[in-house]
């Protein structure tokens, strides 16, 4: 599939996944859609199978339970954080890509040590200064903010359109666009336009306004549901002439 979104449509590469149910050190401790029966890996093995492909990994989205890990009151777990942030940057790094997206909070915590989190972030941002180590506004019930409060203190700043659309957020995030390197296009598509499952945000109007503001940063295209190819296809040759020619696009 990867081959064939890049022979037939118009992305500059790919948003790697490092999912958790692809883990065989790491049972993944968030359920998404990923089939959990999967094969099992190492990252190394992850990364030993991209070999070969030539594939342009333009960014990876690192292991989304590592927030999760980093708000747990146990020591152990918190500091299993710590590790796979490290071996997430590692491998963004031997991809070549210069974007690592993470979640960095547990969403159904409302009470988050933003402290500690900053300090984490500071010290992997100053360790691996050719990687952008990058926030996404994953959802929230922190009692001190939304997504877009807490996340004020990261220096670079990943904007997901549905959770913004969600927290009506949007025109927060795009004051800030000089933080953001990565926005997720994300939500279903319907008559040959994206639209978000949650809130009811214009994702065209987005995505306008983030073009006119100069952005050149990453789109990342994150469909929901289960679009025929060829829908998709066409929905990505539509969107790479709405996006400025100076961003990179990529399938996520």
């Amino acid at each position: 599939m990867m081959r064939r979104f890049l022979k037939e449509s118009k992305v500059d590469g790919f948003e790697f996944v490092l999912l958790p149910e692809w883990d065989s050190e790491n049972a993944p401790l968030t359920p998404t859609s990923a089939p959990f029966e999967c094969e099992k890996h190492t990252v190394d093995e992850v990364f030993e199978a991209l070999q070969g492909h030539d594939f342009p990994i333009l960014s990876v989205h690192a292991n989304r339970d590592i927030g999760n890990y980093l708000c747990s009151l146990d020591e152990t777990l918190k500091n299993k954080g710590v590790r796979l942030i490290d071996e997430c940057i590692n491998f963004t790094r031997k991809v070549g890509s210069r974007i690592c997206v993470f979640h960095f909070w547990d969403a159904w915590k409302e009470s988050l040590d933003l402290q500690y989190l900053k300090s984490v972030y500071d010290r992997f941002q100053a360790a691996y200064s050719d990687v952008e180590v990058s926030v996404e506004n994953i959802p929230t019930k922190h009692l001190g903010g939304s997504p877009f409060h807490v996340m004020r203190c990261f220096r670079y700043k990943t904007l997901d359109l549905k959770w913004a659309s969600m927290y009506n957020e949007f025109d927060a995030f795009a004051n800030v666009l000089g933080e953001v390197d990565n926005v997720h296009i994300q939500g279903r598509l319907e008559a040959g336009q994206i639209v978000p499952t949650a809130g009811n945000l214009d994702v065209r109007h987005a995505l306008t306004r983030i073009r006119v503001s100069g952005y050149s940063g990453l789109f990342a295209v994150e469909l929901e549901g289960k679009p025929a190819c060829g829908a998709v296809l066409a929905y990505l040759e539509k969107l790479k002439k709405l996006v400025s020619l100076k961003a990179q696009f990529v399938a996520f």
